[in-house]
């Protein structure tokens, strides 16, 4: 039950009703700056910065606004290899992203080199990414799902200070 209390199965990282969100994930991978500028082509994520400026051989972080997503050096600095578990393989599994038009982001991807994976449907498309990360591709129903176990959280512009 990592990460969550015994007795009332309610997250330990919380400030009252306040629940921990998602809000950065970092992919490992051979080639940085290439698999970068897939996401940043076909998802339109902007590119916050790059190490080394010049080439990000090291990594490249991305947004959508949102989540901070890192994108590194396999076995890079920030990447160690710890002797066991995701440590020692390159990526992440999956990422989901939500699209406003179905037909055109199946044909941003599918330019872009990727090919639609086995499992796919018309509501929950599936490609394979760069290093073979597989991308679901979906118009609307994650948010439903989780609508229907728990409150859902919508995004807002933060605060200026």
């Amino acid at each position: 039950m990592s990460g969550f209390s015994a007795q009332r199965r309610r997250p330990i990282a919380t400030k009252g009703d306040v629940m921990a969100r998602i809000k950065h994930i970092a992919l490992s991978t051979d080639d940085p700056a290439k698999t970068a500028e897939f996401y940043k082509k076909v998802f339109g994520l902007e590119e916050l910065h790059r190490r080394p400026k010049d080439t990000g051989a090291d990594g490249v972080w991305l947004s959508d606004g949102y989540v901070y997503f890192a994108i590194l050096k396999y076995r890079g600095d920030d990447t160690p290899d710890l002797g066991e578990g995701p440590s020692t393989v390159k990526g992440v599994h999956h990422i989901g992203f939500y699209v406003d038009d179905m037909d055109q982001a199946r044909q941003s991807i599918e330019e872009e080199g990727s090919t639609e994976c086995t499992g796919s449907s018309t509501a929950n498309r599936k490609y394979r990414g760069p290093d073979g990360l597989m991308i679901d591709l979906r118009v609307r129903g994650w948010d439903e799902q989780i609508k229907a176990k728990m409150p859902l959280y919508k995004l807002a512009p933060a605060a200026t200070e």
